[in-house]
């Protein structure tokens, strides 16, 4: 195409006007279409994705350790018969309406699969909760383990909807990209159409194209802080959340009420970290129980070879001495001798991911203390914690998870407005996700 001869300055410019006018009428309509799709793809992952996550995460809070688990606790130390009908009814009903909202949410035929796989864990679990049977030591263990499996299924249906909110995030992403080529592909053509028709400014044009190329530097000067300040804000977010005294604060508690409810006249916790071993809480007269029991030792050691919390952390189950002062294992040379008063001993093991992280070790006073039925409660308070200790890394990971899918949205809704819409069709900038 050849540029227009017999035109005068005027009228070329006139022309050039109208080819820009065009140029912004284009860019403004693929910008709207393009914010069209963008925005159904936004509202898609928040109803679709981001509502059904909160119901879940409110429905296992609902049945988490504040709420059904602090009941079931509660009961364990002071049962109350009318208490326990109230407060389950109340709490059945609860869960119910949260899961029927959650099922009202669209779903993929996956997540029908753990549906399926849900929905009869939750019928046991009101059944048990409806039946106003009175909170007996059985009755009560039976409901914490089916409170525990629906707990487990919950986590796998927000870990399923937190992987398909990534897929939906890639598909905007790609939208985004999309309407980027085709405005790049506007913009050159019209360059192009411009550079044939106003051969006389071209010196105009030329300085446009070098303070239009400044912005775009500037932009994305703009973008690189903006990602750092975010990550930043993600990383200081982190640092709020995992509190670095949370865990012991978990574990001087636990040995606290292991001692006070009477389950030992001492409890310790032991924390492995490759060949070394240490106490990091306690709780009782370790002066008097465990003299000369250092605090720290290494898999070598003559402590290690009489520590029943070294063998259940390499062993990986729980070891047992019903019969201290005459178990031949526990005197080994070096080992600092079992005082009177100690009768029996047991150490159980503390995972997180399935690896075996430390143990709980307890002393008591009385001969024969561990039976069968003692075994077991420590066993399942063992697995509480660590249950307790892998919900808890999975929810801050899911926290960070569902605060970067709302950021990376916002941003991409942004960059897309900025990449397609001419200054005077956008939107002000949103304000950022607040963060706790």
């Amino acid at each position: 195409m050849s540029a227009p001869s017999g035109l005068s300055l005027r009228a070329r410019l006139f022309l050039v006007l109208g080819l820009a006018l065009a140029l912004v009428a284009a860019s403004a309509l693929l910008g709207w279409w393009q914010s069209q799709r963008l925005a159904g793809i936004a509202k898609s992952l928040y109803e679709d994705r981001l509502v059904p996550v909160d119901l879940l995460r409110e429905l296992e809070h609902t049945l988490g350790a504040h709420q059904l688990g602090a009941l079931v606790t509660a009961q364990t130390q002071q049962p109350d018969a009318v208490k326990m009908e109230d407060a389950g009814r109340r709490l059945a009903d609860s869960t119910r309406q949260l899961w029927t909202r959650y099922l009202a949410t669209r779903m993929s035929p996956a997540e029908r699969g753990l549906i399926a796989r849900t929905q009869p864990l939750l019928d046991q679990l009101w059944a048990a909760l409806d039946a106003n049977r009175p909170p007996t030591p059985d009755t009560l263990r039976e409901l914490n383990q089916r409170r525990l499996a629906t707990m487990r299924m919950l986590d796998e249906l927000i870990a399923f909807q937190l992987s398909q909110a990534s897929v939906d995030t890639e598909r905007a992403q790609q939208t985004a990209t999309e309407a980027a080529h085709l405005g790049l592909l506007l913009v050159l053509l019209t360059g192009g159409l411009c550079s044939v028709v106003v051969c006389t400014v071209w010196t105009r044009y030329d300085d446009e194209r070098r303070l239009g190329q400044a912005s775009r530097e500037r932009l994305q000067r703009l973008y690189v802080a903006l990602s750092q300040t975010n990550q930043l804000i993600v990383r200081r977010e982190a640092d709020a959340f995992d509190d670095p005294r949370a865990e012991q604060r978990l574990f001087e508690g636990l040995c606290r009420i292991c001692v006070e409810t009477g389950h030992a006249r001492f409890a310790a916790v032991v924390l492995a970290d490759g060949d070394h071993f240490e106490r990091v809480a306690e709780h009782g007269p370790a002066d008097r129980l465990m003299p000369g029991a250092p605090r720290q030792w290494t898999r070598g050691a003559p402590f290690a070879r009489s520590s029943m919390a070294t063998r259940a952390i390499l062993e990986g189950r729980h070891q047992v001495s019903n019969h201290a002062l005459e178990d031949p294992t526990l005197a080994a040379s070096g080992a600092p001798l079992i005082p009177p008063g100690v009768e029996s001993m047991a150490a159980f093991p503390l995972r997180r991911g399935g690896e075996v992280v430390g143990a709980i070790s307890l002393l008591a006073g009385e001969r024969g203390y561990f039976d069968p039925q003692v075994l077991g409660l420590m066993d399942e308070m063992a697995g509480d914690l660590s249950f307790a200790l892998d919900h808890l890394r999975r929810e801050r990971d899911q926290a960070r998870e569902l605060e970067g899918l709302r950021d990376a949205l916002r941003r991409q809704e942004y960059g897309l407005v900025e990449t397609t819409t001419p200054a005077a069709f956008r939107p002000p900038m949103p304000p950022p996700t607040p963060t706790r």
